[in-house]
């Protein structure tokens, strides 16, 4: 192996057990069966990038989509590389595991202009450098217990469904927001009587008194309101009305692009999602005047913004009807690639693509997610640790 026995390793980590213990707060888990790339600005670790362990024949793949990420990381100069491989032992002689796969991670780093300053192996049975005869303990390199990042990659993605008596509670709430919001359109589009208007709504589509107004004037502030509320004791009138905002299209693209920017931002787009027309040969407007946020372009979101919103849409999956509940975890699954966390995104667009096969944004997002893409501003300066 080639890159590992020659020089390609400068400037080693002083500290290798200490860079192990900060990895998982750079990814935000403790990995496994994983290859993690941590791009170095300096002595500066610039977050984590982790790719779950490619299938026999794809590492060319997974080191070309590693390090392409890397080099996308502003100020980065350097890598170290660590594998978790729980299911290999340390071999008493011969190759260790996953060599190959790391041999074309540094070769491709060394022609991408990047230093390599480590490549640790973590198994079974301890952990090492590469080109190491024997592995250390793992109480070296173990967190202790809590704050979430003892959990693997896999764990915080489920969603344990409400019982049955606060579903019939949402639902009822999702019927008169979405009776409020048909008449919206309807009076938008010229096919209501603006008189009829004031007419009260049928008994059981009559507001409560917790209902949520939804006109586009009011949607921006509540929208902005609900990163506030409480995911977890939602009122079912407040879960009947984010469940209607993240099943329709026009609603949620506007939400995710809120939560991830501002409120002006969201007022923005909600106004030229009110004015398209498709298909109708009318003049659209001029497109907000901005970067698109759903494809990841701009500023880096603020992430508690995205986590808040990730709460709510978790909240809504649970609780919201059968035919609500794609766009809620759809929604989760865009937050979650927001954030960065591809996995999490993969498994909320999966169940989305299983309760609707053609459910648009699912697609996308397992798109992006086959593909190892994220979010531009996933490469902007985040979470850091001293790598020395």
């Amino acid at each position: 192996m080639t890159s590992l026995t020659s020089p390609a390793i400068t400037h080693p980590i002083r500290d290798a057990a200490a860079f192990l213990r900060a990895v998982p707060r750079l990814t935000g888990c403790t990995p496994v069966r994983s290859l993690v790339v941590v791009p170095l600005a300096g002595t500066t670790a610039r977050g984590a990038l982790r790719l779950d362990l490619p299938t026999p024949g794809a590492d060319d793949q997974v080191a070309a989509t590693a390090i392409g990420m890397a080099c996308q990381v502003a100020g980065a100069d350097a890598i170290a590389v660590v594998v978790y491989d729980g299911d290999a032992h340390w071999p008493p002689d011969g190759p260790l595991p996953r060599e190959g796969l790391v041999d074309r991670v540094l070769d491709r780093a060394e022609a991408c202009g990047l230093g390599v300053r480590g490549a640790y192996l973590v198994t079974a049975d301890g952990w090492g450098a590469y080109g190491d005869a024997a592995p250390r303990p793992h109480a070296e390199i173990e967190l202790r217990p809590g704050g979430g990042l003892d959990r693997d990659q896999h764990e915080g993605a489920a969603v344990q469904r409400a019982g049955k008596a606060r579903r019939r509670a949402v639902a009822a709430e999702l019927e008169r927001s979405e009776y409020a919001f048909a008449q919206l359109l309807l009076r938008r589009a010229g096919l209501a009587d603006p008189a009829a208007s004031t007419a009260p709504a049928p008994a059981d589509r009559a507001p409560g008194p917790r209902a949520r107004p939804v006109d586009e004037a009011s949607l921006p502030g509540l929208l902005d309101e609900a990163l506030d509320w409480d995911a977890e004791g939602l009122d079912p009138a407040d879960a009947g009305f984010l469940a209607l905002v993240l099943s329709t299209p026009l609603l949620r693209d506007a939400a995710l692009t809120q939560w991830s920017a501002d409120i002006e931002t969201g007022r923005t787009v909600l106004a030229w999602q009110f004015a398209w027309r498709p298909d109708t040969g009318a003049e659209q407007g001029e497109l907000p005047n901005g970067v698109l946020r759903l494809t990841g372009a701009g500023e880096k979101p603020d992430p508690e913004r995205l986590r808040r919103g990730l709460a709510l849409a978790r909240a809504v999956a649970a609780a919201a009807p059968g035919r609500a509940r794609a766009g809620a975890l759809a929604s989760a699954a865009w937050l979650s690639w927001a954030l960065g966390n591809a996995t999490h995104a993969g498994a909320y667009a999966e169940r989305a693509r299983g309760m609707e096969p053609e459910h648009g944004l699912a697609r996308i997002i397992l798109r992006l997610v086959e593909l190892g893409r994220l979010p531009a501003w996933a490469f902007l300066p985040g979470r850091e640790a001293d790598a020395t």
